[in-house]
């Protein structure tokens, strides 16, 4: 029996909402033909140059991108929903397609769409030099503008844009920028242009290495900077409450207020060389020393210790969950025995193992001169408040079960006096013998001293 001709028309298409637009429109005819008009109600659209264009020849990816056109062209003719929340169009060489793309904004401009997403961006495109393809950019149509007042959600790939015209754009809280120029200049006109902002996105954007906003404050909630190679970083966000970059390491000077901010997010894993930079990574972390969760890489845990603070005492942090992006290599100890004295709040501490940039004997420097990094933790001078008071529960993801993942753990055990969870998530391989072998050396832990009687230990 078909079921499918029994739903009713709301309920189906609450279904299509959930999926993927591809799929609503390839495969779901397939089950009902009623269904072919249905999907053509969504207010979900997603028009993706890829699922069209595959072919390695150029003669056929030129077919199959007037395929590609015309099927948006007679998608839109026969479109019946008054109204759509979402409207995505991803397509390279945007010029070629002109009066398409101007058409697809002011179909999705006059049905009052809340989330934009325009993605010029040639797949080709070498990131590291993505400076050289700003003659190709797309400018967002005038109409984007004039009929935007409903749009809350803006994401501009390779797609220019004109910040005075932003005042227009009355209820717009998000905006993602990628792979175009932007000048601090460009940002704190946009910001006091269109107060509503309060996240913003940049992503492999050019021409920002002074990202300085000013002392002027700037409303901003939530901020994501990645790959856009800042060296100096000058902000005044006294409500923001995420913060994630990833990219060079900067100079900073940061104000958030401390009861505001929430979650850290630093990762510096595009660095490929060691110089001493703890100082900065200090100022860094002192800068954001309020948020309740933070998350650092290993490029950190290596280099902090590197600077004068470091060696000798520790720096005041809320942070009350530590993420740290680790291999659990001897070099990376330093930064953790660091991080550890300095949360002295900690209740969470998970390790997220995985392959990391470890850099070679000779380019690593030692903080503290004869210290057999081997032996770290047995020789562990001072023992961190957080293990002696707060700290409960570590997670462990992606354990290869190491000898050096197995010390750490066995310290914070016996260092530990109100731990009561240790879960350990194995990396799972393809090879059934080395699992096996995993699973057995993470029960060797079960028998090791503990210092919490209530310390239970769990092994996935």
């Amino acid at each position: 029996m078909d079921f499918f001709s029994f739903l009713p028309e709301p309920l189906v298409l609450a279904i299509l909402s959930f999926l993927p637009f591809k799929e609503a429109v390839a495969r779901t005819c397939v089950l009902n033909k009623k269904w072919l008009n249905i999907w053509q109600s969504g207010n979900n659209i997603d028009f993706n140059e890829k699922f069209f264009v595959y072919s390695t020849s150029d003669e056929f990816k030129q077919a199959q991108r007037k395929v590609f056109i015309n099927f948006i062209t007679n998608w839109i003719a026969h479109f019946s929903n008054r109204e759509i929340s979402k409207f995505s169009l991803t397509v390279s060489n945007p010029q070629a397609c002109r009066d398409a793309i101007e058409g697809c904004v002011a179909f999705a401009m006059q049905r009052g769409v809340k989330d934009l997403n325009l993605d010029f961006s040639e797949p080709k495109w070498d990131e590291n030099h993505l400076g050289d393809q700003g003659t190709l950019l797309f400018q967002l149509p005038s109409i984007g503008y004039e009929l935007g007042s409903s749009l809350e959600s803006l994401k501009l790939y390779s797609c220019g844009f004109g910040t005075d015209n932003f005042v227009k754009f009355t209820a717009l809280k998000d905006v993602s920028l990628s792979s175009i120029e932007v000048s601090t200049e460009t940002l704190r006109t946009l910001l006091s242009t269109c107060r509503t902002i309060e996240s913003l996105s940049l992503e492999k954007c050019w021409n920002l290495e002074n990202f300085n906003l000013g002392d002027k404050p700037v409303g901003l909630t939530r901020l994501m900077i990645n790959k856009c190679d800042s060296e100096y970083f000058i902000l005044n966000a006294p409500n923001l409450k995420y913060f994630k970059y990833s990219g060079a390491v900067f100079t900073s000077d940061i104000y958030v207020r401390p009861n505001v901010i929430e979650e850290v997010y630093i990762d510096f894993s595009l660095e490929s060389e060691f110089y001493e930079r703890g100082n900065e990574l200090c100022k860094i972390l002192k800068d954001f020393a309020a948020a309740k969760i933070l998350t650092v890489c290993s490029y950190l845990l290596q280099v902090v210790p590197s600077g004068d603070q470091p060696v000798r005492t520790e720096i005041d942090l809320s942070v009350k969950h530590l993420i740290l992006k680790t291999q659990v290599h001897p070099h990376e100890f330093c930064g953790f025995e660091f991080l550890l004295n300095s949360c002295s709040m900690l209740e969470r501490i998970t390790l997220d193992i995985g392959q990391r940039a470890i850099f070679s004997d000779e380019d690593y420097e030692t903080p503290v001169s004869g210290i057999d990094l081997k032996k770290f933790w047995q020789s562990c001078r001072v023992i961190p408040e957080c293990l002696r008071r707060s700290l409960k529960v570590i997670d462990v993801i992606g354990s290869r079960t190491t000898d050096e993942e197995l010390m750490t753990l066995c310290f914070l055990m016996l260092a530990g006096k109100v731990l009561e969870q240790i879960n350990i998530n194995l990396c799972d391989e393809n090879d059934v013998g080395v699992n096996e072998l995993r699973r057995g050396r993470a029960r060797l832990l079960t028998n090791a001293k503990k210092a919490s009687e209530k310390l239970k230990i769990s092994i996935d």
